[in-house]
């Protein structure tokens, strides 16, 4: 039986997500690291899902349910009979994983601050020419190099707009690629494939040691990690300005 949703209005957005995305939200979700279904999940045995047979936005609500579960402590999922709000899950994985940023503020803003750390962590591990390849597709000054370029990137990223669109796509791609085994299938633009893929190694790089902290190692946070990313990247689809800059 399908775990209970949580009205929230942050998991609102996945009624109009791009299905391939939902896919790979549902992916983190329901298979374990070596690509068996999880034993702890619930979705792939319900009616309703399974007669979606694909049709992710048909059944987004089970899909927050399911990860509102993961988010939350399982006797008292049990006593409540329902999970936690999805921002109360990505405040828990920022803290985790050393984010600073205002957690009162919108979801949308540490999501950002999230993205922005995760993209911090993988710049430093990549060589100077990498660096000097992302800053071009991601037409950063050119005259800024090292820590000046990466402070204009995580500025840009935390204002938002197109440069936070791009940033979460390289991520979550990434994200993808390093515990899926493959990256998200995207209708970007060349110069954002290009980004995407320089980026794929050092935020694999990443989020590998991400998970290997004791923090992290429980089998929830092998969820919520990649499931916040994934869903800050759905946002900023949703948000994403209507003309690209490339």
């Amino acid at each position: 039986m399908a775990n209970n949703y949580r009205q929230d209005t942050d998991l609102e957005l996945l009624r109009y997500a791009d299905q391939e995305m939902l896919g790979v939200l549902v992916n983190y979700l329901t298979t374990d690291k070596d690509g068996s279904t999880r034993y702890t999940e619930s979705l792939t045995g319900d009616e309703a899902f399974k007669a979606a047979n694909g049709d992710f936005r048909k059944v987004w609500q089970l899909i927050g349910a399911e990860l509102q579960h993961f988010g939350g402590d399982s006797l008292m999922n049990f006593i409540r009979r329902n999970g936690v709000p999805y921002k109360e899950i990505l405040t828990d994985v920022c803290k985790k994983i050393g984010v600073k940023t205002d957690f009162s503020a919108d979801t949308v803003e540490i999501e950002k601050a999230m993205l922005a750390k995760l993209f911090e962590d993988s710049w430093e591990n990549m060589s100077e020419a990498e660096r000097a390849s992302v800053r071009a597709q991601l037409k950063i000054n050119g005259n800024l190099a090292g820590g000046a370029a990466l402070s204009a990137i995580i500025a840009a990223i935390r204002l938002g707009g197109f440069m936070s669109y791009q940033v979460s796509l390289i991520v979550a791609n990434a994200v993808a690629r390093a515990l899926l085994g493959r990256g998200l299938a995207l209708a970007a633009n060349a110069g954002l494939v290009r980004a995407i893929g320089i980026f794929a190694g050092p935020v694999g790089m990443a989020i590998s040691a991400l998970l290997t902290l004791p923090a992290l190692t429980g089998p929830a946070y092998r969820v919520t990690l990649p499931a916040v990313v994934q869903i800050a990247a759905m946002r900023q689809q949703l948000l994403k300005p209507e003309e690209d800059i490339f």
